[in-house]
């Protein structure tokens, strides 16, 4: 079970159309490897939404219910701020518009394809995916440490959200008795789909860059996602926990990174929760 309330906080960042190209440590890697995943978050917070949907009314009154509607609110916040910042991207001339439409064209031919159940294993799957992502994210401050303040406040915010309903989908799966098997598959699924979305998503960002072509850039890119604290690196072992048969997500306790987070904001204006995040003052 998850731990505690889900509270949706739809926040503002206010980041401008000239923020910094490569706003993050002004490294285009850095900056590209979180932009990828910002074109794909819109159409994917779609795709999760819509798993649970048909669940939500099925679900008896209690913490689970409260936690899935929780779990709703978050990600429609999320994928609006992302539509926002898909459009400052736009601005600066990525094609954001065209991947964005391209993503949910792909994730609603999924959802029209798959049943109710494998649907719901391919949002569980994605959880885990985002949850690990967002874990590395606020353990390791090299990934935000140099980057423009909007934006890392939004990348915060986002990753302490993602962790704390990593598990309301997972939990709603084992609710309606989804078995082992099926979960394997919709992660096989998944990891396909996703990786390969964000792969282009990225070479769209580089090519635009002019940097598709230029040897440095790509032995950079080899040091910073696979080196000895590479981000994909990191994320290897996390991943592969996934496939262990009793898996849990909170079996990775993490709460520790979020918990004093979620004290201020309980109590917190939004304009103080941006304030706070952007300069994460409050992690130890």
């Amino acid at each position: 079970m998850s731990k505690g309330d889900i509270v949706a906080r739809p926040l503002r960042f206010g980041i401008k159309k000239d923020s910094p190209k490569h706003w993050n440590d002004n490294c285009p890697i850095k900056t590209h490897i979180f932009n990828a995943i910002a074109i794909l978050a819109p159409a994917f917070e779609r795709l999760a939404i819509s798993s649970v949907l048909p669940y939500k009314h099925k679900i008896p009154p209690g913490a689970l219910r409260d936690q899935v509607l929780g779990f709703i609110g978050q990600e429609s916040a999320h994928g609006s701020e992302f539509m926002r910042y898909n459009l400052i991207l736009k601005s600066q001339g990525y094609d954001t518009k065209r991947l964005e439409k391209s993503n949910l064209k792909n994730f609603k031919w999924v959802a029209k394809k798959l049943s109710a159940k494998m649907h719901l294993s391919l949002t569980l799957a994605a959880e885990h995916l985002t949850a690990i992502i967002s874990d590395l994210v606020l353990r390791d401050r090299q990934w935000l440490q140099n980057a423009a303040l909007p934006h890392c406040a939004l990348w915060r915010w986002h990753a302490i959200e993602e962790i704390e309903h990593k598990a309301v989908v997972f939990d709603l799966y084992e609710s309606i008795q989804g078995g082992y098997f099926v979960r394997i598959l919709g992660m096989w699924f998944i990891t396909g789909m996703l990786g390969g979305l964000l792969v282009r998503n990225f070479f769209h960002l580089i090519y635009k860059d002019k940097l598709l072509f230029k040897i440095s850039f790509w032995i950079r890119c080899v040091v910073v996602c696979w080196g000895k604290a590479g981000f994909v690196r990191k994320l290897i072992l996390p991943y592969l926990q996934y496939y262990l048969p009793r898996f849990h997500p909170w079996d990775q306790d993490n709460y520790g990174l979020i918990a004093q987070w979620k004290l201020f904001f309980a109590s917190s204006s939004f304009e103080d929760m941006v304030q706070k995040l952007e300069r994460d003052i409050l992690t130890n």
